[in-house]
């Protein structure tokens, strides 16, 4: 069984994670929590702003929330100031579901009903990963991954590169997480739910789970 990987379980499915990285993981929930929360446009508010709401400075964030269409800026702000309240609300709710479930520990149980938003939120913490790692390229996601297979610097001595290395690792146990809870997901299937095949639909164009971009 590789690390950090899901596995059914009497639950549900769980995945085993030391101390150290479910710590981790909850403060890096917590930054993309509060991420969301911050500045947000009349949220939650009974109708939309009725101001134009401009995309986030935070790169990071901006991943999270990105234009509806890169060419016409004018359209883009008006998708959002329809839409973007309550898409920062639907994600910081399956960011409580991964964070209660992390919490709940030793083990990460994630159950059925809740899988899809478990699911999506390690996608989100995903891309905030990648960004602040500077993951925009294939070439770019697999530097990253070659990096978290590396022995990580001393926090003394080399600063940056300590947290480079811990970021491309929790990029890691991010990817492993999600990848197999979906894999899962997709297994648990019914057999008469069409003629959908078992495996990951293809990733539509832009940032992917892990931070890779398509071009």
């Amino acid at each position: 069984m590789a690390p950090w990987t899901f596995r059914p379980a009497d639950e549900g499915w769980a995945a085993d994670l030391g101390p150290g990285e479910r710590s981790v993981l909850l403060e890096v929930v917590d930054e993309v929590l509060a991420m969301l929360r911050a500045q947000r446009p009349q949220w939650p508010g009974p109708t939309p702003d009725p101001d134009p709401v401009d995309p986030p400075t935070d790169p990071a964030l901006r991943r999270l929330l990105p234009d509806a269409s890169r060419g016409a800026p004018d359209v883009a702000r008006e998708f959002r100031r329809l839409t973007e309240a309550d898409l920062r609300e639907a994600k910081a709710a399956n960011l409580e579901a991964l964070r209660a479930a992390l919490a709940a520990g030793p083990r990460l149980v994630v159950a059925p009903d809740d899988a899809p938003a478990v699911a999506a939120a390690l996608t989100d913490v995903r891309l905030v990963v990648a960004e602040r790692l500077g993951v925009r390229t294939e070439e770019d996601a697999d530097a990253a991954y070659r990096l978290a297979q590396e022995a990580v610097p001393d926090a003394e001595t080399d600063p940056a590169g300590f947290v480079r290395a811990v970021l491309a690792i929790l990029l890691a146990v991010l990817a492993a997480l999600q990848d197999s809870l979906v894999e899962l997901m997709l297994d648990a299937l019914p057999d008469d739910a069409g003629d959908m095949p078992h495996h990951a639909p293809d990733e539509p164009p832009g940032d992917t789970e892990d931070g890779r971009a398509h071009r």
